[in-house]
């Protein structure tokens, strides 16, 4: 996790490593464009002061310069920032894919999509102008106050007051009240969707508390203090960084100028009008800046606490040594509480072994546990001889697949769905294969556009492409009629016995338990997980 003095954590860090020498090149350019922009104000001051044609090229010149280096810095900087966020769309989704279940259960849905495109896409401004801007912010506003004092003296610097003011006010009050602000506003913003979803659920609200009024006054509410926020958030921090703006303009910065010159020769009024604005330029950046750089410091920090989670177990093993499955011993817990202890059991090959219970017995987790993405803490399961614990992380796949419970697809055709499984397949054995699993619909189907059984069916046949000796099913026939459920077991069967598979399937139907080769059933822990309903 950052620290409080760090902008980025230290794994995301990392991952910049690579980056830095481009970055300092592009800074660097950054700086230079600065200087010889104030080289040409340089220029054109000594213009006022003596005419003459040569001081018009080399002020041209300068300003060439500095345009060919803006232009060239910023290309740069963002060509890095782009291959430094892709680094870290990597880096994310391999922790994803190496999460144990149970950690990866405990990121919802859109804090994974967060993770991977806003707070990835919120480091932009970090990486790719913040270096060159803090540069410029430096280099630029001390080379102006060295040449106002060669040539217009102390008094000069006045006009900087106002640059000063602004600049001091952006790095350090109007961060510290909108952060305390922000933090209260999006309680409020979290607090009206609640109560908008509940008022919109309306009837099911009443049902469940017999008050469907009280949603309504929910929002109210909150809505009632989300406008006092805002109306405290324009006094307190809206108009502090008005004021700000309007010393950053360059009539706060001219009018001190004028005060300061007016009785002095034309060059040094000019001198002091233009280098004036050294530090305003700079500084006018840091009005959004700083809310940048907030927001990916706080993304930074939560992308590092995903990178920092333990990854799951993998070794170097390289061959098997017998056929199914061998459980020994093993205990898996969730929140402190065991869901499985000391369990042992068999899956011989070429045979269909059914796993059944009741609810909260943990028949999902040990099918999980049995592919090799949630580690027991003690014990060991074995795939065709081998600790799965030790299979490279590329052989597991290939080893055990899982098809979990329900009818996840992607939103494709059902062929480029069964591809992933099986990307060499041809038209007919995709099409074979949904025949197994009783589905029979073109292979262009909008797979979107199914039905839940039928989306639960194009899963299914991803267990016929399959090369993994082992097979893994989480209630297979949740979705589908007896008729349909009693020919896909006996696919399922065949599967088994003619290629020599090793099938794993939980079920609830003590029809289809009956049938299978072997039936394991799991006991309810003494209390049941909170959160495992399976």
């Amino acid at each position: 996790m950052a620290t409080k003095t760090s902008l980025l954590d230290p794994a995301v860090l990392r991952l910049l490593r690579p980056s830095l020498p481009a970055l300092a090149v592009a800074t660097a350019g950054t700086t230079l464009s600065g200087l010889f922009g104030l080289a040409a104000m340089w220029q054109i001051v000594r213009l006022i002061e003596a005419p003459a044609p040569a001081r018009v090229g080399w002020a041209s010149g300068a300003w060439l310069c500095a345009a060919l280096l803006a232009a060239g810095a910023s290309w740069l900087a963002h060509a890095v920032e782009g291959r430094f966020e892709a680094r870290v769309r990597r880096a994310v989704a391999g922790s994803l894919l190496r999460l144990p279940a149970d950690r990866l259960a405990a990121y919802p849905t859109d804090r994974l999509r967060r993770l991977v495109t806003e707070d990835v896409a919120a480091l932009h401004h970090m990486i790719a102008h913040l270096p060159a801007e803090a540069a410029t912010l430096v280099a630029v506003p001390v080379c102006a106050v060295l040449l106002m004092l060669t040539l217009a003296g102390p008094a000069s610097l006045l006009t900087l007051i106002p640059g000063v003011l602004a600049g001091t006010a952006y790095l350090t009050v109007i961060p510290r009240l909108s952060a305390r602000h922000g933090a209260e506003l999006g309680r409020v913003m979290a607090e009206i969707t609640t109560a908008v979803d509940d008022y919109a659920r309306g009837i099911h609200v009443f049902r469940s508390y017999g008050a469907a009024n009280s949603a309504l006054a929910d929002y109210m509410d909150a809505a009632r203090r989300f406008t006092t926020g805002m109306l405290d958030w324009v006094r307190r921090v809206a108009t502090p960084a008005a004021v700000a703006v309007g010393l950053l303009q360059a009539a706060s910065s001219y009018a001190i100028a004028y005060a300061v010159g007016f009785a002095r020769e034309p060059a040094v009024l000019a001198a002091i009008l233009l280098m004036g604005l050294a530090l305003v330029t700079p500084a006018l950046r840091l009005e959004h800046g700083l809310d940048y750089v907030a927001a990916g410091r706080v993304a930074s920090t939560r992308i590092g606490e995903l990178l920092a989670e333990p990854v799951l177990p993998h070794g170097n093993a390289n061959a098997v040594s017998g056929p199914g499955i061998l459980v020994d011993s093993i205990v898996v817990s969730a929140g402190g509480r065991r869901i499985l202890d000391g369990l042992s059991l068999t899956a011989p090959a070429s045979a269909v072994t059914a796993v059944t219970g009741p609810s909260g017995a943990g028949k999902s987790t040990l099918l999980r546990v049995l592919a090799g993405l949630q580690p027991p803490l003690s014990g060991i399961v074995r795939v065709a001889g081998t600790d799965i614990s030790t299979f490279p992380e590329a052989a597991r796949p290939e080893a055990v697949l899982l098809i979990p419970q329900g009818g996840d697809v992607l939103p494709a055709s059902i062929g480029e769905n069964l591809r992933l499984t099986a990307p060499d397949a041809d038209d007919q054995a995709l099409t074979a294969a949904l025949a197994r699993a009783q589905l029979d619909l073109p292979l262009d189907t909008d797979a979107a556009l199914l039905s839940g059984g039928e989306r639960q069916r194009v899963s299914l046949a991803r267990a016929f492409l399959a090369q993994a000796g082992a097979i893994l099913l989480d209630e297979p026939t949740s979705a589908l009629d007896d008729a349909t459920a009693t020919r896909f077991w006996g696919e399922l069967e065949e599967l088994a016995r003619a290629e020599g598979k090793t099938v794993v399937a939980v079920t609830h139907d003590p029809r289809l338990a009956l049938r299978a080769d072997h039936v394991h059933r799991l006991a309810p822990p003494a209390t049941p997980e909170e959160g495992d309903d399976q």
